[in-house]
């Protein structure tokens, strides 16, 4: 392998951690492809102070609007991650010791989301074939067209058919049978982008919504190398999506408790199976 068939890759993420599962799709994808991560974007922290006062206010701002779902979410924070959420550095990736670390602060966006500044956007532009988004939030301006394949993100769902969040849930709720996984290639509209790689994940009516998220990662660590391998062939060009899902919300009300009912009867039932 010669430096020109190397894929210049740029890593755009909040911390100089990641969850266990995003450290492993990142060094398949350098250990098995021709992507190498040559530029880590890591946005720039605000003070101690400020960034408690931001979350003060944002915790204060979800519990008036998705009370019921804070409350599940404060129940999460007493039982130890899974494994593959645990943070892990960005450095025991192979390479990215030595990559150019870059810190900018994000720039909010008209509307929703975040614009990365002018000059960030540039040395990607000049730097990068592809960029990967493991941070930034919703991420919208000309950085989405600066590099060559542009930028991949995530999502935990079928965007033809599910958009927004959480990954996974309404498919649960809706007693599906099944749950997309996809690696797109980012545009303006939220969930909205060329699909690059989309698989599925098989859910059996006794499943926990914990059980279904886990076997969502076990395949989402292998996309992104399929990804690139895809994005290093001439003749491969991402699919727009034929239409697109409804963008669901954090849910409220009745969807929690739907949720919890169903949720905590599977963890029952797997209980009983398991004695």
């Amino acid at each position: 392998m010669t430096a020109e068939t190397l894929l210049s890759t740029t890593l755009l993420v909040n911390s100089p951690t990641l969850p266990r599962w995003q450290r492993d799709a990142l060094q398949r994808m350098v250990s098995e492809t021709d992507a190498e991560i040559t530029t880590v974007v890591l946005r720039d922290s605000v003070s101690r102070r400020d960034g408690l006062a931001d979350y003060v206010r944002d915790a204060r701002n979800r519990f008036s609007e998705y009370p019921l779902w804070s409350l599940v979410g404060v129940a999460r924070t007493v039982t130890p991650d899974p494994a593959y959420k645990r943070q892990v550095p960005i450095t025991t990736i192979a390479g990215v010791a030595s990559a150019e670390w870059i810190h900018c602060r994000p720039v909010p966006a008209d509307g929703l989301g975040n614009e990365l500044p002018a000059e960030t956007v540039e040395r990607i532009a000049d730097e990068a074939d592809l960029a990967v988004r493991f941070g930034f939030g919703i991420l919208k301006g000309e950085v989405l067209e600066a590099p060559t394949h542009g930028v991949l993100s995530y999502h935990f769902g079928d965007i033809r058919r599910y958009r927004g969040r959480p990954g996974g849930f309404w498919e649960f709720l809706a007693d599906e049978d099944r749950i997309g996984v996809t690696v797109q290639r980012l545009s303006e509209t939220l969930d909205g982008g060329r699909i690059v790689v989309l698989e599925h994940v098989d859910i059996d009516d006794t499943d926990t919504y914990q059980c279904i998220r886990k076997r969502c990662v076990d395949v989402a660590r292998g996309l992104l190398t399929e990804s690139v391998e895809r994005l290093a062939d001439p003749a491969f060009t991402p699919t727009p999506p034929t239409e697109t899902g409804k963008l669901q919300t954090l849910p409220r009300g009745g969807a929690v408790m739907a949720y919890l009912l169903k949720n905590n009867r599977n963890r029952v039932r797997q209980l009983i199976g398991a004695v």
